[in-house]
């Protein structure tokens, strides 16, 4: 019998032994059984939840399914309380730069830095945090020296593979995913990484696969709700993304590109409204991005508004000339004014782009994509 197993009978035995239930708790989190973890919490007597080693599980057991914000007060209390356990502020760190607060997770991490050699956790978040901010070579230094110390580490491989992605080296990211899953099979930051790339090459079934198995043991993680939707618009289905791109827009108000997918899965069901909301949400979080002045120079070409659009598209191609929704604003600014010659030029370049041959589309492609995102009407 594994000791996992043990400590279950244990505990059926013994239900009131606290330390035997945060044995039991750890040791399932451990086993990435979080669920299990999370119910056995939620089974525990009001006065355990006050005594900080609980407080700390249950900000552990948020972490573990990707819940920063349930998270941060429980670690927040211990730490404001006095707890100056460097797991506590680990962990602490760790969930507010889940939830982007990334200014907070330094303050937090600061005093722990220099123990990155002996406590290899502290590497591993101080290079996620370098990471966040786009030091991607100085967090890949540290990976790289906890893995040639430590090669049995899934999650520093998983994070390497991570970072290997954002310096634009897919094989050595895939590497890593593929040596972080070998170790640990629902590593996160591997299967993210994993799901990604597939994206990258238009692999729609293989990356919703990845995201979906994370999804499994984090519900609320942004980056795997917005990869799994972007899987489904690629696979066609407007219909299924949707709910999953609005629940990682919430979870990921800052980032454009979510904004974008749920914008597009709101005009293929043909809600033109939905799909100004989300470009103008976008639009607050960053006014400088041309894709997002683009959207919405989009909207106003579909509903026949040509000088708001012909504007938009100034701005947006101004600020990114490559950018889609402007050039596809474009042409449908040239179709209204019988350039059909150009507008399909237009369109062509941007369907090769996102990996649909062009060549293989029906003749009425544009009306037909025309008329399905305005055919259903305004909601």
């Amino acid at each position: 019998m594994d000791r996992l197993s043990e400590l279950r009978n244990f505990f059926r035995q013994d239900p009131e032994n606290l330390p035997l239930a945060i044995d039991l708790v750890d040791a399932l989190l451990s086993a990435g059984e979080v669920a299990e973890a999370d119910a056995l919490i939620a089974s525990w007597p009001s006065a355990w939840l006050t005594r900080p080693e609980c407080q700390f599980r249950v900000g552990r057991c948020a972490i573990a399914r990707a819940d920063y914000a349930a998270a941060v007060p429980p670690l927040r209390s211990m730490v404001d309380g006095g707890v100056d356990e460097p797991a506590v502020h680990h962990d602490l760190a760790y969930a507010l730069l889940g939830l982007g607060d990334v200014d907070g997770a330094e303050r937090v991490l600061a005093p722990l830095v220099p123990q990155s050699i002996v406590i290899p956790s502290i590497g591993l978040l101080h290079a996620r945090v370098l990471h966040y901010r786009r030091r991607y070579d100085d967090a890949a230094l540290i990976l790289e020296a906890i893995v040639s110390e430590r090669p049995d580490d899934a999650q520093a491989w998983g994070v390497l593979a991570m970072i290997e992605m954002d310096r634009e080296d897919a094989d050595a990211a895939g590497f890593a995913a593929g040596r972080a899953l070998s170790l640990s099979p629902n590593q996160p930051d591997a299967l993210a990484t994993l799901g990604t790339l597939s994206l990258a090459r238009f692999d729609s079934e293989g990356s919703y696969a990845s995201f979906s198995r994370l999804l499994e043991s984090q519900p609320h993680n942004g980056r795997a709700l917005a990869g799994a939707g972007e899987a489904l618009l690629l696979r066609g289905d407007s219909q299924g993304a949707r709910p999953l791109l609005e629940k990682a827009s919430h979870a990921m108000p800052g980032h454009l590109g979510t904004w974008h997918a749920l914008a597009w899965s709101a005009l293929l069901e043909g809600d033109v409204t939905a799909a100004r909301a989300s470009f103008d949400a976008a639009l607050a979080a960053d006014r400088n991005f041309g894709e997002s002045h683009g959207g919405v120079a989009l909207v106003h070409a579909l509903r026949g508004e040509f000088d708001d659009a012909r504007q938009g598209v100034r701005v947006a191609l101004r600020l990114d000339p490559a950018g889609r929704n402007a050039r596809y604003a474009q042409s449908l600014i040239w179709r209204a004014e019988g350039r059909e010659r150009e507008a399909t030029a237009m369109v062509d370049g941007i369907l090769a782009e996102v990996g649909i041959d062009a060549a293989g589309r029906p003749a009425d492609f544009f009306a037909r994509l025309q008329a399905r995102i305005t055919g259903t009407g305004e909601h």
